[in-house]
């Protein structure tokens, strides 16, 4: 695995492994964080469960640094859920049009993650050809 790689997979491991973790154990600062509002149990539920996903995206960028192999599936995944989530937001502001800065900062955090994702992808499509 190049460094570039490293680096890049490091920076997921840690900011996704960061972010689950926080809002696994620590609803209330994600929430607070989001605008979300924790009127029941099953509100938790979802904060927990959509970090627990956050997390373990983190875990397998971790792993990948060390089983190299995970790499190119790990950043189809990050491609596949980011690209979902960012489309959802797009929806989202289609329907209500309503597009705060908060919001805009997410997309661009994905936008980043997405792009970031694909340029490694390219990476290994074009390192798989020279190969052959």
């Amino acid at each position: 695995m190049n460094r570039v790689d490293k680096i890049i997979l490091s920076i997921l491991a840690l900011e996704h492994l960061g972010f689950g973790l926080y809002g696994l154990f620590s609803p209330e600062g994600i929430a607070e964080l989001t605008g979300y509002g924790l009127n029941n149990e099953f509100a938790y539920s979802e904060i927990r469960a959509y970090y627990t996903l956050i997390f373990a995206l983190g875990f397998i960028a971790f792993l990948s640094i060390f089983i190299h192999k995970l790499a190119k599936q790990t950043y189809i995944l990050f491609t596949f859920i980011f690209s979902s989530i960012l489309i959802g937001r797009v929806i989202n502001y289609l329907l209500t049009g309503e597009l705060v800065n908060t919001i805009i900062l997410a997309m661009v955090a994905e936008v980043i993650v997405i792009s970031l994702s694909l340029w490694r992808l390219a990476f290994f499509k074009y390192e798989t050809k020279n190969e052959s």
